[in-house]
């Protein structure tokens, strides 16, 4: 058996008698009511499968030994000493990217906590230096946990009370002095000391006191209040549930807020803080799964302390990152996390039956009912397990019951459910909801997606609040470096279950604001009262040709779309108007819409599964001729040469010549300007100056993308914002003067940002654009 999960389940499989599907708990009875024997070669097998990935994890990173991790570590530090020290090329964000370095290397090294001491205290002191006074704050509280020598420790609580200072915390800078009176200190030290004594006494003075402030973030209470001005109906039709206004909503206005009740990260676990999930952050790894999972904040890793004691061997040795598992840790962190298992467990251990737990859980029940439930919320969602073949049931029922194993033999998961219910078979309870969430998150799953700046060197701790390119000073960005924002990723996975209840259509109703776990859906139209309030589950009408819409909803999520899009009689004419041609043949001339039969969508000039676009044939609908596309050819043959002038200018030539060549609005001269702005705004990190010529062009080009943005979707779209954001790099470079309306228009698609980043753009316009 290898580490491949489908090995694993085509020998468990055999033991699975399911012959037709009732529902959850009776699949998952299949597998924990085995006759004896059968259940525990099904668990041995599970768990040798886990031990395998073990071994060959632990394998892998035994492959560089202790001493070596801690010499790399030290060798790290030294160099960001120089560089921090250094009278004519002092870095601090270089150096504490070093530093940062240096903590990371010690990660479940055997001793590696004392020198990871170290670490942190060399990147607080960076971190200071800058002025990122929270963060250097927790690294000197890291410090002092892990080790950090007792002879020297008067310099990190010093450290920590001028941070505390900074922070206005008058609490912790009080107790910093206290710490510092009982220690002798020398004559530096103890000037500090009176220096700290006097600021504390003019905060106090002054009634400055911020030690009870936090981030902003919106309360339950403001939460629910939201959703005052809709309603949930059940119709008990083929449509279900689904939500209506309940009073006027005008266009632009919030609809509702959701904090999502689960969260996973996509593709880079580190690229996220696991409790708040915010992006632009300073990591606090945890040290005993290889730092594989990371925080904001030590306030962050202590709140995500329930949930990740359960995770945490899972990631140290991968077992999240397989292909088979993936989708079912989200079903377990919605079991875990904040509203989950546990904040139903006191209606739960009342009962005293299997059966009856189960029945509690789903339709009619007392918790299923529940209106104050946040659980429920997710209890209640829609599933289409009931309509996957047995076949593909099998492996979801047994990635679930993997999971249970997991958590028997790693954690004590199942001996906490225990003190407050002795009598269920949790086995069977817990894995009966692993496979409900499966069925419910594969249809009903959002994916959060964010600005993020592009990473600089991209290693796996290269976090870009380090980023020293780019910031002049915490929250502000350097002249010329906002387009580093213009990064589009998609960060997590996310469960909304109130969200979840709009039922779909392909014309968008609202767009969404992500700001950590808190979602915000703005009207994107008036909704009167009782107007149906919906979300498009797959993208719009603007931007997929409406067969390859219906054929995916009804695969995914297993109905016929009948829309108001959907409906009309002229199929895809929205869709289409980004997609006219003129006929290269001179014989002919036409305007014509492609039919492409080697691809689903229009968008050929993309390389994808189904082939590379240069292999693409299009042919004009109007005289069958095989269209050359000599434009297109010469843009692959020159696009990797932009860093000559000459070239630069065919290509804008070519980029101007589309005019004639596409008609309108359209998203292939969409793709060149966004292909040629993003290869132009490189070229100074290369050392390549751009002149007013280009820079003309680019301002031509970036107008284009923005309109064809307006066209799509929305001034008030993430999109939007992450092509403006090249315009207001021009603007604070001298190259452009943007107009009132313009700057009122782009500073409206602020409100779409998530709460800090928006607040990083608008330092940006004030500091460089406000007054050009």
């Amino acid at each position: 058996m290898d580490s491949n999960f489908t090995s694993l389940w085509s020998i468990q499989c055999v033991f699975i008698r399911l012959e037709k599907y009732e529902n959850e708990f009776e699949t998952m009875r299949h597998i924990f009511e085995l006759p004896p024997e059968e259940q525990e070669f099904c668990e041995y097998l599970s768990l040798q499968w886990i031990k395998l990935l073990q071994k060959k994890e632990d394998m892998e990173f035994a492959l560089k030994d202790d001493g070596e991790r801690i010499r790399e570590s030290n060798e790290l530090r030294k160099q960001g000493n120089q560089i921090f020290t250094s009278k004519a090329d002092r870095n601090v964000l270089a150096a504490c990217r070093l530093y940062n370095d240096a903590i990371f290397a010690t990660l479940s090294c055997t001793g590696g906590e004392e020198i990871a001491a170290l670490g942190f205290a060399n990147r607080a002191m960076a971190l200071q230096a800058f002025g990122y006074y929270r963060q250097a704050y927790d690294d000197c509280v890291c410090a002092l946990h892990m080790g950090y020598p007792l002879e020297m420790r008067h310099k990190i609580i010093t450290r920590q009370a001028y941070c505390a200072e900074k922070l206005k915390d008058v609490d912790a800078l009080k107790r910093h002095i206290f710490q510092l009176e009982g220690v002798k200190l020398n004559e530096s030290f103890q000037k500090q000391l009176e220096e700290l004594k006097k600021s504390l006494k003019q905060l106090i003075g002054h009634g400055e006191d911020e030690s009870s402030t936090s981030q902003k973030k919106p309360k339950e209470d403001d939460i629910l209040k939201t959703r005052e001005s809709q309603e949930i109906i059940d119709t008990g039709t083929d449509l279900g549930r689904i939500m209506k206004a309940k009073c006027f909503i005008p266009k632009n206005e919030v609809i509702f807020r959701e904090r999502a009740a689960a969260f996973v990260p996509l593709v880079d676990a580190r690229r996220i803080c696991h409790q708040c999930a915010i992006t632009g952050f300073i990591p606090y790894p945890c040290f005993n799964c290889r730092g594989r999972v990371v925080y904001c904040s030590l306030k962050c890793q202590s709140e995500h302390e329930e949930i990740h004691r359960y995770e945490c061997a899972g990631y140290r040795f991968q077992l999240f990152a397989q292909a088979g598992t993936r989708n079912a840790q989200f079903a377990l962190r919605t079991i875990l996390d904040r509203g989950g298992l546990f904040s139903i467990i006191d209606e739960v251990k009342t009962k005293t039956t299997d059966a009856e737990i189960w029945q509690s859980l789903t339709k009619g029940g007392d918790i299923f009912e529940n209106s104050a439930s946040v659980y429920a919320e997710s209890l209640r969602m829609i599933s289409h397990i009931g309509t996957i073949p047995i076949m593909g049931i099998k492996p979801l029922a047994l990635v679930s019951h993997l999971l249970v194993v997991y958590l028997k033999h790693y954690t004590k998961f199942f001996d906490k459910l225990k003190e407050y219910n002795s009598k269920c078979n949790w086995n069977l309870i817990v894995g009966t909801l692993l496979l409900r969430h499966l069925g419910q998150l594969i249809p009903n799953a959002h994916t959060l997606t964010t600005i993020i700046a592009k990473p600089l060197y991209f290693t796996m701790t290269d976090f870009y609040l380090l980023n020293d390119r780019i910031w002049s000073k915490p929250g502000h960005l350097k002249r010329g470096f906002l387009h580093t924002f213009s990064n589009l990723e998609h960060v997590a996975a996310v469960n909304l279950p109130y969200l979840s209840a709009c039922n779909h259509s392909c014309v968008e109703s609202f767009v969404t604001k992500v700001s950590g776990r808190c979602v915000t859906l703005f009207a994107l139209r008036d909704f009167k009262p009782g107007d149906e309030i919906t979300n498009t589950y797959f993208p719009s009408y603007h931007r997929v040709k409406r067969s390859a819409r219906r054929q995916h909803l009804k695969s995914m999520h297993n109905f016929d779309c009948k829309c108001e899009n959907c409906l009309q009689p002229t199929e895809d004419a929205d869709f289409n108007k980004y997609h006219r041609y003129r006929c290269d043949n001179k014989g002919c001339g036409k305007i014509f819409i492609p039919i492409i039969t080697q691809r689903r969508s229009l968008d050929w000039w993309h390389d994808t599964d189904e082939g590379p676009s240069e292999n693409i044939t299009i042919k004009c609908t109007k005289c069958g001729c095989k269209q050359r596309l000599d434009w297109y050819h010469e843009i692959n043959r020159l696009k990797y040469k932009v860093r000559q002038s000459k070239t630069r200018r065919r290509l804008y030539k070519i980029f101007k010549s589309l005019e004639n060549i596409v008609m309108g609005v359209s998203a292939v001269r969409y793709y060149v300007a966004s292909l040629f702005c993003s290869q132009w705004f490189e070229l100074p990190y290369h050392g390549i100056e751009l002149n007013d010529r280009d820079y003309k062009e680019l301002i031509d080009m970036t107008k284009y993308r923005l309109e064809y943005t307006k066209n799509h979707s929305s001034t008030k779209c993430i999109d939007y914002v992450a092509e403006m954001i090249y315009l207001w790099d021009m603007a604070a470079m001298g190259k452009y003067k943007c107009s009132t309306s313009e700057k009122e228009e782009m500073l409206f698609a602020l409100s779409i940002l998530s709460d800090d980043t928006a607040e990083l753009f608008l330092n940006y316009y004030n500091d460089y654009v406000k007054d050009t």
